[in-house]
């Protein structure tokens, strides 16, 4: 078999090029953006061994149309990822994400053989703040209001100003992006899968949660708040928890990740289907705060500070009955697991400096985006 795989440099990439079968040919193609390549401006070693390896920007790929001739299923890795930079760098997102989604089903078109399958990574993004319930009814929130975050209501409320409990993220649940980020996720599944039908392509669409683990770049603020976490607490440095510190997230290893995705490309029969991928647990901040400190050693040294990002949704957990259903039994890595194959990762590399993880807070400080609760 032969793979495509646009962003196989970056995080997920490097995981999913050693997964693949031995005997496959596997051709990477990645920008090597600065911003999450800080310490190399080159493939690593590994993938070299392993891919043809191109050096190229998604929107630019037309020229290596012969390289790719053959390829039987495409992963499309290549975004920009971030939710708060989303924000301020709206251009940079939807020329990346939508626009280069676009140059790539282009550049499939123009094959003589075309791909069996496409996957895309997209993500829980797309859902928004997700559904709720008040016990009764599902409701789609219209997103949280600035003026019951600055009075400290974290929660979702309900018309009635009634509290209500989150729902585990469904594939068949509305999208409602919050962010610039979400919306051109959603972008690219709506791209990806009008084409596809047309072209009777399997499309497959994995919504990944918050991907976390080994060999995630430390040097980019803008994604991984486990690094930002685990760095703080390594260092004995302090730690800032945005509104109460009990904002959940699903937090899914990147193992597992890899191995959904390569489950996904060497399926037998057709998918054609989008599929969550998490762990279908959520976890607060506070508790990955302390299972960090808990393995590191050290106490966490936190404070819950009242702010909060403009657009962040307070709870998202995927609901992965229909992974299970579609792809069989689901059984990700504990979070403390993963947190430790990453502590021993992270310790053998260079700590940075609190400033350089701090960039993000400062940029979203600067365009109004991190704002404070009142009194």
């Amino acid at each position: 078999m032969k793979f495509l795989i646009t962003g196989g440099a970056g995080f997920i990439g490097k995981w999913l090029v050693q997964q693949l079968p031995m005997g496959a040919d596997v051709v990477v193609i990645d920008s090597l953006d600065a911003q999450v390549h800080r310490t190399s401006d080159d493939f690593a070693p590994e993938l070299k061994a392993r891919a043809t390896c191109i050096k190229a920007d998604v929107q630019t790929i037309d020229e290596y149309q012969a390289v790719i001739e053959g390829t039987d299923v495409v992963i499309h890795l290549a975004s920009q990822t971030g939710t708060g930079q989303s924000m301020y760098e709206i251009s940079r997102y939807v020329q990346q994400n939508a626009n280069g989604t676009a140059t790539l089903l282009e550049l499939i078109s123009r094959l003589e053989h075309k791909p069996r399958r496409v996957i895309l990574s997209s993500s829980r993004a797309v859902y928004g703040d997700g559904a709720y319930t008040d016990g009764q009814h599902i409701y789609y929130s219209r997103g949280r209001r600035i003026e019951d975050l600055q009075q400290g209501i974290w929660e979702v409320l309900s018309d009635e100003g009634k509290p209500l409990k989150s729902l585990p993220m469904h594939e068949s649940h509305l999208t409602k992006p919050t962010s610039v980020y979400g919306l051109t996720k959603l972008w690219q599944e709506q791209l990806m899968q009008n084409y596809c039908e047309s072209q009777n392509i399997d499309c497959v669409t994995l919504r990944f949660q918050n991907v976390y683990g080994p060999k995630q770049e430390l040097g980019n603020p803008y994604t991984g708040i486990i690094g930002i976490f685990t760095n703080a607490i390594a260092q004995g440095n302090p730690l800032e928890l945005f509104e109460d510190g009990l904002v959940t997230r699903d937090f899914v290893f990147v193992g597992d990740v890899a191995d959904a995705v390569v489950k996904c490309a060497l399926h037998d029969s057709l998918l054609s289907s989008t599929i969550n991928i998490g762990t279908g647990r959520a976890t607060t901040l506070i508790e990955v705060v302390e299972t960090i400190a808990e393995l590191v050693g050290r106490p966490a040294n936190y404070r819950v500070s009242g702010r909060f990002r403009v657009g962040d949704v307070r709870h998202a957990i995927a609901n992965m009955s229909h992974y299970e259903s579609v792809l069989g039994t689901w059984s990700p890595t504990s979070l403390k697991s993963g947190l430790a194959q990453y502590l021993d990762w992270y310790l053998r590399q260079k700590p940075l400096s609190a400033e350089v993880l701090q960039a993000s807070f400062k940029e979203m400080e600067r365009t109004g985006l991190l704002l404070s609760k009142r009194g």
